[in-house]
C-alpha cells in the first residue's frame, strides 16, 4: 500500500497572522497579535514521491521440520547469528521413523565415494591407458593399409608363388576333369561307381580350395592386395580413428582433477541421501539473525511444522509497491530519504536498487515491486518496522525558499506575508517547485532574508530550510479588525 504527497499550497492565512493593506471600514480596533517567523533563504529543494513500507532483510528463510519427532536440542536464540548450514535444533533419534534412522547409511557411502573422487587417480590412469591402447591399434591399422601398397617379399619369393600358383592350378583342373568324367555316375544304383563319384568330388574341392589359398598368398607377397582387403582395411582404419579420438576426449576430461561432471555427481548424490538425513535437523539456508523462533526441547513436532525464521541483516530494504501511474517516474539508483514511525526525528539516506519489470494485478490495480535500501541504518532501524519512504524525483539547487505553509493564493495570485515589523504584509511572489514542507520562489518581491510569517514551525521544515529553532522569530503585529 501507499500514499502519494501532494502538493500542499496553503490557501490562506487567518487574520491572526498577517494584516492586509486594504482599506477597512471606518470602524476599525488595533489588536495586538504574535507573529512567527522564518526568513526566507538561499537553499535546495526536491519533490518525491511518498510510500509506505516496512523494514525487511536482504533474505527471508522460514525453516520447517521435515519429519515428526521430539525436539532433542535447540542450540540457537532470539537474536543469535548464524551461518548457512548451521544446525540450529535436531530431534531425538528414538523418536524418528526407521526410514529416516537408515538414511544415515546412503548418506555416509555417498560421502565416502565423493571423498574417493577427489583423492584417486585411478579413473585417470585407467583412461590413460585406454588411450594408449587406442592409439596402438589406429596406428597397427594403418600400417597394414599402406602395406597393402606394396611387395612383401622378394623377386624370388614372387616367382615362386607364382610357379606355386600355376602347379595347384594344374591339380586343380585335373582334379575337376576327373570328377567331370565320373559325373555321370552319380544316379548310377552300384555303389562301387556312386563312391567313386563323392570321392572325385572332394578331391576337387579339395584341389579348389588349396589353388586359392595358394593364390592368396601369391597376391599378399605380390603386393597385389584384393579389393576386398583393401575396402577392409580402410574401414578398420576409421574404426580405429573413432575409437582413439573418443579415448583422447575421455583424457582430456581430466586435465583439471577430479572432473567436474564426476565431482558434480558424486555431490548431487550427497545431496540427495542428506535430504533425507538431514530432516531430523533444522538447518540455516542463508546466513543471518534469529527473528522468531517457534520449538522448544521436548515438544513433540509434525512434518511441515515451523521452527525458525531467519533474516539476513548485512542489507536492509523497503519493499515497495508502485502503482503503474507512478513506476515510469521511478528509476534505478534513484536517491531516496526514509522516516521510520519508531524514530520520526531521524532521516535515513536510501536507494533504489531494483525495479520489478512486471507488474502483479490484485483488485484490479497493477503494482511493480521496488526495492529501496537503507543505507546508513543503525541499532535503531529493525525488520518489520513501518516508515515512510520519499523517492527524490527532482531537486533544485542554490534556490530561494521559505516553507510550503507560508505561501497562499487569492484567485490566480500567490502570495507570502512579509513582517513588517508591524504587520504581515501580503507580497505577490511565483512559486516553481513545492514539496511537503517548503516552496521555491522563482518571481515576486521576496528577497533573500525576508521575515516570512508562517502558522507554525516543525522540525521538517527547519532540516529543509537549513535552519534552526534560533532562526524562527516571534513578533508583536497589529491586527487591524
Amino acid at each position: 500500500m501507499y500514499k502519494r504527497r501532494k502538493k500542499i499550497i496553503i490557501a490562506g492565512l487567518t487574520a491572526l497572522f498577517c494584516v492586509c493593506g486594504c482599506s477597512r471600514t471606518t470602524e476599525e480596533s488595533v489588536i495586538a497579535q504574535e507573529v512567527q517567523t522564518l526568513p526566507a533563504v538561499i537553499g535546495d529543494i526536491q519533490t518525491h514521491v511518498t510510500f509506505i513500507g516496512n523494514v525487511a532483510g536482504g533474505q527471508t528463510a522460514s525453516l520447517n521440520w521435515g519429519t515428526n519427532g521430539v525436539i532433542g536440542k535447540v542450540y540457537v536464540k532470539l537474536g543469535d547469528p548464524v551461518r548457512e548450514g548451521e544446525v540450529l535444533a535436531t530431534l531425538e533419534t528414538d523418536s524418528l521413523s526407521p526410514e529416516i534412522i537408515r538414511a544415515e547409511i546412503p548418506y555416509i557411502t555417498a560421502i565416502e565415494e565423493l571423498e574417493e573422487v577427489l583423492v584417486s587417480e585411478t579413473p585417470k590412469t585407467e583412461a590413460y591407458k585406454d588411450l594408449k591402447d587406442k592409439e596402438g591399434n589406429l596406428e597397427d591399422a594403418e600400417k597394414y593399409r599402406e602395406s597393402l601398397k606394396y611387395p612383401r617379399a622378394t623377386i624370388g619369393d614372387v616367382k615362386y608363388w607364382s610357379d606355386q600358383v600355376e602347379i595347384y592350378r594344374g591339380f586343380y583342373e585335373a582334379a575337376k576333369e576327373t570328377f567331370d568324367d565320373a559325373a555321370s555316375w552319380r544316379n548310377s544304383p552300384v555303389r562301387f561307381e556312386y563312391n567313386t563319384y563323392h570321392d572325385r568330388r572332394k578331391a576337387m574341392l579339395d584341389a579348389l580350395n588349396e589353388y586359392a589359398e595358394v593364390y592368396n598368398t601369391y597376391l599378399y607377397y605380390s603386393g597385389k592386395a584384393s579389393d576386398r582387403d583393401i575396402t577392409v582395411a580402410v574401414s578398420d582404419i576409421d574404426v580405429a580413428k573413432s575409437e582413439y579420438e573418443t579415448a583422447l576426449k575421455v583424457f582430456k576430461t581430466y586435465s583439471n582433477y577430479p572432473r567436474e561432471k564426476d565431482l558434480k555427481a558424486a555431490q548431487i548424490k550427497v545431496e540427495n541421501a542428506q535430504t533425507t538425513y538431514n530432516n531430523r535437523n533444522i538447518l540455516a539456508s542463508i546466513n543471518g539473525v534469529v527473528t522468531q523462533i517457534s520449538m522448544r526441547p521436548g515438544d513433540y513436532v509434525t512434518k511441515g511444522s515451523s521452527a525458525v525464521r531467519l533474516d539476513n541483516t548485512e542489507h536492509l530494504y523497503m519493499p515497495l509497491n508502485v502503482s503503474e501511474i507512478d513506476i515510469l517516474a521511478i528509476q534505478d539508483g534513484m536517491r531516496a530519504q526514509i522516516i521510520l514511525d519508531s524514530n520520526p526525528s531521524k532521516v535515513y539516506e536510501g536507494r533504489v536498487t531494483k525495479i520489478s519489470e512486471f507488474g502483479e494485478s490484485s483488485d484490479n490495480r497493477v503494482t511493480f515491486q521496488t526495492m529501496v535500501e537503507i543505507l546508513d541504518p543503525d541499532e535503531m532501524v529493525k525488520i518489520g518496522m513501518t516508515g515512510e519512504v520519499n523517492l527524490i524525483t527532482a531537486v533544485k539547487e542554490s534556490v530561494l525558499i521559505v516553507p510550503a505553509n507560508a505561501v497562499f493564493t487569492e484567485g490566480k495570485n500567490s502570495y507570502v506575508g512579509v513582517y513588517n515589523g508591524i504587520a504581515c504584509n501580503d507580497v505577490p511572489v511565483t512559486t516553481g517547485i513545492v514539496s511537503g514542507t517548503v516552496a521555491e520562489i522563482t518571481g515576486g518581491f521576496l528577497k533573500r532574508g525576508d521575515l516570512v510569517c508562517v502558522p507554525s514551525v516543525d522540525n521538517q521544515v527547519l532540516n529543509a530550510m537549513g535552519l534552526t529553532r534560533t532562526d524562527a522569530g516571534i513578533y508583536s503585529a497589529a491586527e487591524v479588525r
